[in-house]
């Protein structure tokens, strides 16, 4: 078999020099030195070629080295079967370069056909800049996205079909083995970096290697059911949220987004594109916030009681004392206004904890410390609860004198909270203690059920209420939060342990 010819000859004089004058692709007749002879319309104004003699092919034409073109006419000169070559013009356009004999018998010229092919570098280049900023916004994308290939997935589903199932859903509870293997058979092709952090994947590697047995959750299972359920019934794109476990075995919760592209005529599905967005952080702040939202209808509805007990109480015996003055005697007197006082006293310290909770949510409770002997300030706090609650057996502070850097207001304030918090919460025996542990400390300790462990830290937290328990924490839930907040302004910390049978709150504080 002859090899094939690439150069040729003229056609016929006058159907050539119509063809050549009219013809809308660049068109040179050169000489054996490649001096332009003829040159068309198209090939002055797309070259800008002139003719006058002395210009040859390499004069300027083209962006870089002209040796590809003048191999191209040394091989047809040779009539050794040559191909076009690729080159660029001066104004940097792409061409095709291709030359041919025009008369073999007479003067050795060549004829030159030039044809653009900047049109398709164009869109080539723009290809190529299309993959990349695909590649780049699958690769960096925050949101973790992977490629899989669900061809197997399809081809299970057309069997089930061809073999007459027509309720995929009761074939795949009847099936759950054949489910477990429709999921194993997606091949996962592309991950980006997102997915790996979301996973917890030691690579990316690990990822394209499949889904593991530990990843098949109930929740993951029922996804998936639902992406073949949707692909048996020609569909092309599902979302649906789902706790997943990465490959530490934590739990995650995402929203999973999933879409199968469709080409001319089907969907293909050997690029099924997912994307997988993280939503535990959004998920624990949300029931944080329902939480608190509970909380504070609680502490709405506490406080109206809080308030209402004690307003009941000094309501209702100074009215009695108002219009019945004269039916008590000095005795009963004396004792119904011993009970107004201590209502009243209730109440006032009830709106100074609203009052000092709602300032420091604010940022507007200032601290003004001042050398204070602790056990001083405890003993007057504790006068304080004797007026407020008659009742209650407190005996005196225990412990030596000892001076701390501190706001007396607000340590007395704090202390006063936590006797309160015994009285009303604890058990019925209350100690009062100062001493120090390397700083200096007032505990207040009562033989009460105590703070279940879980809830050890939480009830410092504003309007937690203990769970199954409303003795363990004021009603209000704010008197302990406001409490070691204080504290903590203060360089200092109050804590809660519960040792042998005893609730201890102990208040450190810094030394003068």
């Amino acid at each position: 078999m002859q090899p094939t010819d690439l150069s040729h000859s003229a056609p016929a004089s006058a159907l050539f020099r119509s063809f050549f004058n009219h013809a809308q692709t660049p068109l040179l007749v050169v000489d054996d030195a490649s001096v332009v002879k003829e040159a068309n319309a198209a090939a002055i104004e797309a070259l800008g070629v002139t003719v006058d003699g002395e210009t040859t092919l390499l004069d300027g034409f083209w962006r870089v080295s002209a040796t590809a073109v003048m191999r191209l006419l040394e091989g047809v000169r040779r009539q050794i079967p040559v191909s076009p070559v690729m080159a660029r013009t001066v104004f940097d356009r792409l061409v095709e370069v291709d030359a041919f004999i025009i008369d073999k018998d007479r003067a050795p010229l060549v004829g030159v056909i030039v044809s653009d092919r900047s049109r398709i570098d164009d869109a080539q280049r723009r290809l190529k800049d299309q993959e990349e900023r695909y590649r780049s916004l699958f690769e960096w994308s925050p949101v973790a996205m992977r490629e899989e290939d669900f061809t197997a997935v399809g081809i299970w589903l057309d069997r089930l079909r061809n073999e007459g199932i027509g309720d995929l859903d009761s074939y795949m509870d009847d099936h759950p083995e054949e489910v477990v293997r429709a999921i194993k058979s997606i091949r996962t092709t592309r991950v980006n970096a997102a997915t790996v952090d979301l996973l917890k994947a030691p690579s990316v590697l690990a990822v394209l290697r499949g889904f593991r047995d530990e990843e098949l959750t109930p929740d993951v299972l029922e996804a998936f059911k639902s992406q073949f359920r949707l692909l048996w019934g020609g569909g092309s794109s599902y979302q649906s949220d789902f706790v997943g476990v990465n490959y530490l075995g934590q739990p995650f919760e995402c929203r999973l987004r999933w879409r199968v592209p469709r080409g001319n005529r089907s969907r293909d599905l050997s690029r099924v594109v997912v994307s997988l967005l993280d939503l535990t952080q959004l998920r624990a702040a949300q029931r944080r916030l329902e939480r608190l939202v509970a909380d504070k209808d609680r502490f709405i509805a506490s406080v109206s009681h809080e308030l209402r007990t004690p307003l009941s109480a000094v309501l209702g015996l100074s009215e009695e004392l108002a219009n019945r003055w004269d039916r008590f005697d000095e005795t009963e007197t004396k004792e119904l206004i011993g009970v107004v006082a201590a209502q009243s006293a209730d109440l006032a310290l009830l709106v100074e904890d609203l009052l000092v909770a709602a300032n420091l949510e604010q940022g507007r409770v200032t601290i003004e410390p001042q050398i204070v002997d602790l056990a001083a300030v405890a003993e007057a706090a504790v006068a304080d609860c004797r007026r407020t609650y008659p009742d209650a057996d407190l005996g005196t502070v225990d412990g030596p004198m000892m001076s701390v850097y501190a706001d007396q207001v607000r340590v007395r304030q704090i202390i006063r909270n936590l006797v309160s918090n015994a009285i009303r919460y604890g058990g019925p025996h209350i100690q009062i203690e100062a001493g120090s542990d390397g700083r200096p400390f007032v505990a207040v300790i009562d033989d009460g059920g105590g703070v279940p462990l879980e809830q050890r830290e939480a009830i410092f937290v504003p309007y937690f209420q203990a769970s199954g328990s409303d003795r363990v924490l004021g009603s209000l839930g704010l008197g302990l939060a406001i409490s070691r907040e204080l504290a903590r302004r203060m360089n200092g910390d109050l804590t809660y342990t519960y040792q042998d049978g005893h609730s201890i709150f102990r208040l450190h504080l810094p030394s003068a």
